[in-house]
């Protein structure tokens, strides 16, 4: 990736347009806004482009950004916006992107255009992990638009894919499809996220003028703006998946939660795989190869069992007999459905605040059998058991008249097993 370091002397009069052309628009932009989310304080965004060419455009993306703190400078910014381009080399805007690509910051890019860049193509490509292209399909609308139940598309019913189109293609491994389109035998990514270890970046392809004025719009660079900062999108739900995941049973689920927290739950061995730092579980891999291969997920595993029966009919003793008896899904929380050595069981796990964990909630039947339940303790996790009688690697439920115990699983800073 390239970094830039240029200068130029209209570079802050110029920059000074661009946020006047943003301020204008803040007021009726509250008027408009959601409210915030009480768990996050919203991060400083600066918003970045050609304002001379685009001050309609401008002025719309600043209605949405109306949410956030809205900075003049990027040097203050947490949080980049910048729609199609920086612009030419030199200018005030190209001159204060550089400086934030150099912090490594979270960024935004709305309808990517090779021309407002000052390194073109090859420039795009390198910085979004994505080469462009000429026209998808000839120009043609497309047959077919697909959304992959990111965090980012919460509440947009229908991909904004208004032709013509750009054809875009060699997704890096580290870049995720949020949405594409179709056509024939032709296929578009109109939206995509990329995580390379240095920041989280988020682009919009398919945005124009148009749809910069439709509220799907709006609410596109809202939720990017709230992921790319790290912070859980307002109104967003955990997704459940069945599927075919890494180092699990076919039919396992992928539930992934908004604050960055992803479960594998085998329900053959009845237990949790593994927990990764991630909110998205791309299934594209199943669908594009011909043996279908496993599902990717979006960030590393920091949790992880091994391969044995997870319930026990005593500390250490043999596997329970187990049954998986379904899962119900209700008011954005999954309930899993288990029969353990005779006694009825549901799980309902939960993400801990800032993804920093998982709490397993489990709700017990009558019966004599105690029920253990077998830990993992490891480097970088903390396990706290709550109800339940623990005893080293495995926690007991004693009570024969039923009742319920948690279990939580707390991640540890910088703490990573894959």
């Amino acid at each position: 990736m390239r970094v830039r370091r240029l200068t130029h002397p209209l570079a802050r009069a110029r920059l000074s347009l661009a946020v006047g052309v943003l301020a204008a628009a803040l007021d009726s932009g509250r008027a408009v806004a959601a409210e915030r989310p009480s768990q996050s304080t919203p991060p400083h965004v600066a918003l970045l482009g050609a304002p001379a060419e685009s001050t309609a455009e401008l002025t719309a993306i600043a209605t949405a950004l109306a949410l956030f703190t809205v900075v003049g400078s990027a040097e203050e910014a947490e949080v980049a916006v910048v729609w199609r381009g920086p612009g030419s080399a030199g200018s005030a805007v190209d001159a204060a992107f550089a400086g934030f690509l150099e912090r490594a910051r979270p960024l935004v890019v709305l309808g990517a255009d090779p021309a407002a860049w000052p390194g073109g193509a090859s420039e795009v490509a390198a910085l979004l992990g994505a080469a462009p292209g000429g026209s998808f399909a000839q120009g043609a609308a497309p047959t077919v638009l697909s959304d992959y139940a990111h965090p980012i598309t919460t509440g947009v019913t229908e991909p904004l894919a208004p032709p013509p189109l750009r054809l875009w293609s060699g997704l890096t491994a580290d870049t995720f499809v949020l949405q594409e389109a179709t056509a024939g035998e032709e296929t578009a990514p109109l939206a995509w996220i990329r995580q390379d270890g240095t920041r989280r970046l988020v682009h919009l392809a398919a945005l124009n003028p148009a749809t910069l004025r439709e509220a799907s719009g709006l609410r596109l660079v809202t939720q990017a703006v709230w992921w790319a900062s790290g912070r859980p999108v307002p109104g967003a739900t955990p997704h459940l998946q069945r599927t075919v995941l890494p180092d699990a049973h076919p039919g396992s689920f992928a539930l992934t939660f908004p604050e960055g927290v992803g479960v594998c739950l085998d329900p053959v061995r009845g237990g949790i795989n593994y927990l990764w730092a991630g909110e998205f579980a791309d299934l594209r891999p199943r669908w594009l190869t011909k043996q279908g291969a496993p599902a990717r997920l979006d960030g590393p595993v920091w949790y992880r069992e091994s391969p044995e029966p997870a319930w026990r009919t005593a500390a250490g003793g043999p596997a329970a007999p187990w049954r998986f008896r379904g899962h119900t899904a209700r008011a954005g929380t999954t309930e899993f459905h288990y029969e353990i050595d005779g006694r009825k069981v549901t799980e309902r796990p939960t993400a801990l605040p800032e993804g920093r964990g998982l709490t397993r909630h489990f709700t017990v039947g009558p019966g004599k059998p105690t029920l253990w339940l077998r830990l993992a303790p490891q480097a970088g996790v903390r396990i706290e058991v709550t109800g339940a009688r623990r005893e080293a690697e495995h926690a007991g439920f004693t009570e024969e008249s039923g009742g319920a115990f948690t279990v939580q699983l707390h991640r540890a800073d910088g703490e990573a097993i894959r």
